[in-house]
C-alpha cells in the first residue's frame, strides 16, 4: 500500500509509517486534519482496511490509534450538521472491540509483521517497507533477543541508508548477531554485492530466513537478491575457519561486517573480539561497525577488550537523527544512548 498515492498531507504520511512500524509515540496529525471527509476516508483504506492491505498491526494496537483519531475527530467539531467521524471508522472500532482482548504478556510474545518504512521524502512513490515479522514487545529473556528488532538495528540502519550508503552499495556484507535480519534486507535492498547473515541461535535463524522469504514474496527488494543465511556459533573455531575458507573459494572478500545490540552479555564480549580480529586479519580493507544502545558497561568492556588485547583502534561516528517531518522513517527512541563504532586495526 503507498499512502504517497493518496495525495495527503505529509504528517499523515509520517503517522502512517509509524503506525506501520507499530511504535509506541506516534506524530498524530491535528483534529483539523482528521476530520476531513477525505482523510478520514483514505484513514480507513489505508490503515484499518484489511482487504487493502495483508500487514496490518494487531487489533490491541489498531484499537489503540482509532480511540485517539476518533477523540481528536470529536474534540474538532464545530459544527454538528457538518462535522463528523464516518461510519467506517466508528463501525471499525465496533469490530475491533468485539474481539476477545488477549492477556497482554502472551500477545507480547506473539509474532506480527512490522513494516519499517525508509527514511525516504513523503511524496516519493512506490517506497517498499521491510517487512519483519517479530515479537515487537518482547522482554529480553535469554535465547529470544533475535526474535525483535531492536533500536541499535534501527540506528545503524538509518546510518547506512542516510549517511553512509557508499559502505553498502556494491559491497560484501557480513552480519554477525542478525536477529531477525532488518540490517541484512536493509542491505541487501541496498544493492550490496552480496549479503551473509549470520546468527549463532538455529531458532533465530529460522525466523530470520522466514523474514528474508517474506520480503523475497512481497517483493521488497525489487530484483535485489535476498541475504543468505548461516548459524555461526562466535566460539566455534572450525565453523570461523569454514566462513574464511568459503569466502575465499568464492573469491569473495568481506568489504564491510556489521553488528547491532550484539554486546549485551559480558560472555561473548572476548569470543566477539577475536573473530572481528581473525576477520580482519584475513580481510585487511574491511571496514566493521557496530551499534549498540548503552544500557550497563559491557559495551565500553568490550571496547577495552577490543583495544588491549586485539589492538583494534575505536572509532565512534555521530549520527545525526532530524527533528519533526525531516524524521521520515526507521523511526526509534535515543533517549537511551546509542553509539555506532568502527574498528580499524591499530
Amino acid at each position: 500500500m503507498d499512502i504517497a498515492r493518496a495525495g495527503v498531507e505529509p504528517i499523515v504520511v509520517k503517522f502512517y509509517r509509524q503506525y506501520m512500524q507499530q511504535i509506541n509515540e506516534l506524530s498524530h496529525p491535528p483534529g483539523s486534519l482528521l476530520i476531513t471527509p477525505d482523510v478520514q476516508s483514505c484513514l480507513y483504506k489505508y490503515f484499518f482496511d484489511e482487504s487493502q492491505n495483508a500487514f496490518l498491526p494487531p487489533p490491541r494496537y489498531q484499537v489503540k490509534v482509532l480511540r485517539h483519531i476518533i477523540l481528536e475527530i470529536e474534540k474538532s467539531m464545530k459544527d454538528p450538521e457538518e462535522d463528523q467521524v464516518s461510519d467506517q471508522l466508528y463501525e471499525h472500532l465496533g469490530y475491533l472491540s468485539a474481539i476477545p482482548s488477549q492477556d497482554q504478556a502472551e500477545e507480547a510474545q506473539q509474532l506480527h509483521v512490522q513494516s519499517y518504512y525508509p527514511p525516504l521524502p513523503f511524496d516519493e512513490h512506490g517506497i517498499q517497507p521491510i517487512l519483519i515479522k517479530e515479537a515487537r514487545n518482547l522482554l529480553s529473556r535469554g535465547n529470544n533477543v533475535g526474535l525483535r528488532t531492536w533500536e541499535a538495528a534501527l540506528h545503524l540502519g538509518w546510518y547506512l541508508f542516510k549517511q553512509s550508503p557508499e559502505l553498502v552499495r556494491g559491497k560484501n556484507i557480513l552480519e554477525l548477531g542478525a536477529g531477525t535480519g532488518f540490517l541484512s534486507i536493509l542491505c541487501a535492498g541496498l544493492k550490496a554485492a552480496s549479503v551473509l547473515a549470520t546468527d549463532g541461535l538455529g531458532l533465530v535463524c529460522e525466523s530470520l530466513q522466514a523474514n528474508v522469504d517474506l520480503n523475497l514474496q512481497n517483493n521488497t527488494l525489487g530484483d535485489a537478491k535476498g541475504p543468505d543465511v548461516l548459524q555461526l556459533d562466535w566460539t566455534d573455531q572450525p565453523a570461523i575457519e569454514q566462513l574464511i575458507e568459503d569466502a575465499r573459494k568464492s573469491n569473495t572478500s568481506y568489504d564491510l561486517v556489521i553488528g547491532a545490540d550484539i554486546t549485551y552479555h559480558p560472555d561473548i564480549l572476548r569470543p566477539l573480539a577475536e573473530l572481528l580480529s581473525i576477520i580482519k586479519d584475513n580481510f585487511p580493507n574491511v571496514a566493521i561497525l557496530i551499534s549498540a544502545t548503552i544500557r550497563s558497561d559491557t559495551f565500553s568492556r568490550f571496547t577495552a577488550i577490543c583495544q588491549d588485547e586485539f589492538k583494534l583502534k575505536v572509532i565512534e561516528h555521530t549520527v545525526v537523527i532530524p527533528d519533526g517531518l525531516r524524521y521520515s522513517g526507521f523511526f526509534h527512541s535515543v533517549a537511551t544512548p546509542i553509539k555506532i563504532v568502527s574498528l580499524e586495526r591499530a
